[in-house]
C-alpha cells in the first residue's frame, strides 16, 4: 500500500504535506520557503514531524463525539477510526486557517466560492436531526467542513441576511448549535452565559439566539474568520489560524479533562510562559478560570480554550466560547458532592471545596500575581450577579416570541418563555450563592 498524502494549506496558502504510511502512521513536513506554522507543538523544522504532536493535532481538528465521526464516515464511506480518511473527506473548511486537501480536491481551491441558499426550515431539519441524534443530514453531500468539539453543530455562511451552505472549499462564517439534547434549554443557557461575560467587557465569541422551525439554537459568529474588502469594493471572507490548547500542547481529545491526563491550569500557564505569551494573555486565561468558577462553568476543559495564530503575527489568546452554567440543572445545590471543575484549582477539583487558599496556591505554583488574582475574584463576585441580571433581561427579550408548544416541539430542547425564565432563575440563584461565598472569604 502506497503512502497517502494530503496537501496542507494555511490561511489560503500551501504550508506542507500530511502523510499516512502503510502502517497508518502519520507525519507532517513543512514546505521550505513558506510562512506560518501548523501548531505551536510543531515549530518549523527541516525534518518531518511524527508521533504525538501530529496525531493530537489532526485528532483535534475532528469532532470530539464518536457519533459525529461515525456520521461523517457513513456519509463519505470511510473508516470512522481513521482521522486521515475523515480529513480527506471534510478537511476543506476546518477550525482556524488550516485546510487538508486531497489531490482530487486541489481544483476546488481555484474555483469561485460555491454557496447554495438554505432555508430556515431546512436548517431546522438539520438541527433537529442533531438534537435527536439521527444519522442523516448532519452535513450535506457537497459540504467539506469539519468542526471540533463535543456538541452537535453545523457551519454555514451568512451573506446579506441569507443563510448558505458552503460547498467545496467555501468559507463558513457561523456555527449553529441546538444544544445538548439531554439538558433542557441548554442552548439558551450557553447564550445567556456568553451575554453575561459580554457585560463584563470580557472577550467572548459573538452570539445570537434563534429558533429554526421549532428548533432553538445558539448562533456563534466565527472569530477565526475576518472580512476583507478588495479594491473593487467586494467583500471576501478569509481564514485566521487557531488551535485549541489540547492541540497546542499535544494532547489527544480523549485527554481534554485534567483528570483524564490532560492539561491542568498549572501546565497551561507554564506553557504560555514558555511560549512567550504576553502577560495580558496569561491573565486572560486566569480570568477565564475565575469566571467559570463563579458562573458554574464546570466543563471548561482544555479544548474550550484556544489560541489565535495569524500568520506573521504573535499568537494570542482567543475569545472565550462554549461557556454554560451547571446551576441551571442543580438549582438548590443538591449535587454539591458530585460537582467538579474540569481543571483543579490549587490541587482541588471539588467545586464547593475550592477556597481562597487554593487560588493562592495556584498563584504560588504558577507565579501569578496573588494579590491581583484575589482582587479580581472579589471584583467579579461583586459585579457578576448584576451583569447576569442585565444579560438575562436582554436575552429573554431577544427570545420573546420563540415559544414552542409541547405538542409541536421537534427536539427535547423545546422552548417556552416560562421555561427560559425558570432557567434564568436557577442560574441567577446559583451565581448569587457562589459570589456570596467568595465575598465571604
Amino acid at each position: 500500500m502506497r503512502t497517502k498524502e494530503l496537501r496542507v494549506y494555511l490561511e489560503g496558502k500551501p504550508i506542507g504535506t500530511l502523510r499516512e504510511d502503510k502502517n497508518g502512521k502519520h507525519s507532517f513536513l513543512y514546505d521550505q520557503g513558506t510562512k506560518g506554522q501548523l501548531s505551536l507543538s510543531m515549530p518549523r523544522q527541516l525534518e518531518p514531524w511524527t508521533g504525538k504532536p501530529v496525531e493530537a493535532y489532526i485528532d483535534g481538528v475532528l469532532p470530539d463525539d464518536r457519533t459525529m465521526r461515525q456520521r461523517i464516515g457513513r456519509l463519505y464511506d470511510v473508516s470512522t477510526n481513521n482521522p486521515f480518511a475523515l480529513l480527506a473527506s471534510i478537511g476543506l473548511d476546518c477550525a482556524g486557517g488550516v485546510q487538508f486537501v486531497s489531490s482530487e480536491n486541489l481544483n476546488l481551491l481555484e474555483k469561485a466560492e460555491m454557496l447554495q441558499p438554505i432555508s430556515e426550515k431546512e436548517i431546522g431539519i438539520r438541527l433537529t436531526d442533531l438534537a435527536k441524534d439521527a444519522p442523516t443530514t448532519w452535513q450535506g453531500p457537497n459540504e467539506h467542513w469539519s468542526l471540533n468539539g463535543a456538541q452537535g453543530k453545523i457551519a454555514l455562511r451568512q451573506k446579506n441576511n441569507q443563510w448558505f451552505e458552503a460547498l467545496g472549499a467555501a468559507v463558513t462564517t457561523h456555527i449553529l448549535k441546538p444544544g445538548v439534547s439531554q439538558l433542557h434549554e441548554q442552548a439558551f443557557d450557553e447564550y445567556i452565559c456568553m451575554k453575561t461575560l459580554e457585560k463584563l467587557d470580557v472577550s467572548v465569541s459573538e452570539s445570537t439566539f434563534q429558533s429554526f422551525s421549532g428548533t432553538p439554537a445558539i448562533i456563534s459568529t466565527r472569530w477565526d474568520r475576518r472580512q476583507r474588502v478588495d479594491a473593487d469594493g467586494q467583500t471576501h471572507i478569509t481564514r485566521i489560524h487557531q488551535e485549541d490548547l489540547c492541540q497546542a500542547m499535544s494532547y489527544m481529545t480523549r485527554q481534554k479533562y485534567q483528570s483524564d491526563g490532560g492539561p491542568s491550569a498549572n501546565s497551561i500557564i507554564d506553557f504560555l510562559h514558555a511560549n512567550a505569551f504576553a502577560e495580558t494573555d496569561i491573565l486572560q486565561f486566569a480570568i477565564g478560570l475565575m469566571l467559570n468558577f463563579l458562573i458554574g462553568g464546570t466543563d471548561a476543559h482544555a479544548k474550550n480554550y484556544a489560541i489565535l495564530e495569524p500568520v506573521g503575527e504573535a499568537p494570542r489568546f482567543a475569545p472565550f466560547y462554549d461557556i454554560a452554567s451547571i446551576f441551571a440543572y442543580d438549582a438548590r445545590g443538591d449535587r454539591k458532592g458530585e460537582r467538579k471543575m474540569a481543571m483543579s484549582i490549587g490541587g482541588e477539583y471539588h467545586y464547593e471545596r475550592i477556597g481562597l487558599r487554593h487560588w493562592l496556591r495556584l498563584c504560588q505554583d504558577t507565579k501569578l500575581d496573588a494579590e491581583l488574582v484575589a482582587a479580581l475574584l472579589k471584583h467579579y463576585a461583586e459585579i457578576l450577579p448584576d451583569a447576569f441580571a442585565d444579560a438575562a433581561k436582554a436575552a429573554l427579550a431577544d427570545a420573546a416570541g420563540l415559544d414552542i408548544a409541547p405538542e409541536s416541539r421537534t427536539t427535547p430542547n423545546g422552548s417556552s418563555a416560562g421555561e427560559r425564565q425558570e432557567l434564568v432563575n436557577r442560574i441567577g440563584a446559583g451565581i448569587k450563592r457562589q459570589c456570596d461565598a467568595v465575598l465571604g472569604w
